[in-house]
């Protein structure tokens, strides 16, 4: 008997304006007396106006982080919080400092509270973290057997973030669809779909559904700095129900090509000044390649051109001609541990660099100008 897997939400989640007022009385609600912070110094000055004083100067225990999600910063902050004797840890930022907080409060088990800042992932409800070595090439993630006790959402805050963000979100929550619909192809090709899944590949229509219907209007608002009813469905859409894609699907519905693409592109010096979603949404149209889905890459194009999604290795300032550097690229993204094989279509260096040189050609007859 296969035994079923969810791992659908977080114990809590709360979105709306003024929510974040309420933390003291949450944090009392599932017992947490003593809390670091894990943020970035950015994400740190955008939330504070929004913290109750008693938050900030609570002789807090703030501990500042840049880069990439290492396990070396997961490891340094744990021993520190385990000798304090705390009992929580709230993560304030992006998917840097919620992947190190959900990965900390793992391994130190104290209970999680995450604050995203901007929309560009689903990591405030995914319980999993993706780990990079120093250089900011992707090496692992984790998946974790708890979910993040607390998330709270202030639209206002992702609103005034800068715009890039929202693109990223927009283009990692769009591939929920296209890889979800890839997988079930291949665990599911002749099956009734188990009720999870089905639940896994409804949230997958929504994120697809939403961000096609209000991805433009969610970019315009953030242009403004301002809340809307559409920037609201948009920040649900990638954090909460773009979540629910693997948390329901599991293996079903958590990645394949277009993450493999994102992993291999990390090599690439070029790519390490783009966020993690602008290179998934690139691997989301290398991945329709592989499945030769040309009419479905049509139809996206104009999509990416209008939200300034890279949609071609040279918007991405990667030059297709550099064979070398293509294998390097090619070879990471298919090495046997990536999740592009788990894709029913045959996968090969010969097949891969062959649908990417596609790609890339049909761009050109397109003539889109993305970023």
């Amino acid at each position: 008997m296969t035994v079923t897997i969810v791992k659908g939400a977080p114990g809590h989640y709360l979105l709306g304006s003024g929510i974040l007022t309420e933390l003291p009385d949450l944090l009392k609600d599932i017992s947490v007396s003593k809390y670091h912070i894990i943020t970035g110094k950015k994400a740190w000055q955008a939330v504070q106006p929004y913290l109750p004083k008693e938050v900030i100067d609570n002789n807090v225990h703030l501990h500042y982080i840049d880069g990439h999600t290492t396990l070396k910063k997961v490891h340094d902050i744990q021993e520190i919080i385990t000798n304090d004797g705390a009992n929580g840890v709230i993560g304030i930022g992006g998917g840097t400092a919620l992947d190190i907080t959900k990965a900390v409060a793992i391994e130190a088990s104290v209970q999680s509270i995450l604050i995203p800042t901007i929309a560009a992932t689903c990591a405030a409800w995914t319980p999993l973290s993706v780990f990079y070595n120093e250089e900011g090439s992707f090496t692992h993630y984790t998946e974790f057997p708890i979910a993040t006790t607390l998330v709270l959402v202030e639209p206002e805050i992702i609103a005034k973030a800068p715009i890039t963000y929202l693109k990223a979100g927009i283009g990692d929550t769009l591939a929920k669809f296209y890889e979800a619909e890839a997988l079930i192809e291949s665990f599911y090709p002749e099956e009734t779909l188990p009720v999870p899944k089905q639940i896994s590949q409804f949230s997958a229509k929504i994120c697809r559904d939403t961000l096609l219907n209000d991805g433009e209007a969610a970019l315009q608002s953030v242009a403004k700095n301002e809340t809307s009813k559409a920037l609201i469905r948009v920040i649900e859409t990638i954090i909460m129900t773009g979540g629910m894609v693997g948390g329901f699907g599991e293996k079903a519905g958590r990645i394949a090509g277009a993450h493999s693409f994102h992993n291999g592109l990390t090599v690439a010096d070029a790519a390490q000044d783009f966020l993690h979603g602008e290179l998934v949404a690139y691997g989301i149209l290398g991945q329709l390649a592989i499945e030769e889905k040309w009419t479905e890459v049509d139809y996206l194009l104009p999509f990416y051109e209008s939200w300034q999604l890279p949609s071609s290795l040279s918007s991405l300032t990667i030059d297709v001609n550099d064979e070398q550097l293509m294998k390097t690229i090619v070879k990471k993204a298919i090495r046997p541990t990536e999740s592009i094989h788990f894709m029913k279509n045959e996968i090969s260096e010969h097949s891969v660099l062959q649908a990417l040189r596609l790609l890339e050609k049909q761009n050109e007859q397109k003539g889109v100008q993305t970023s």
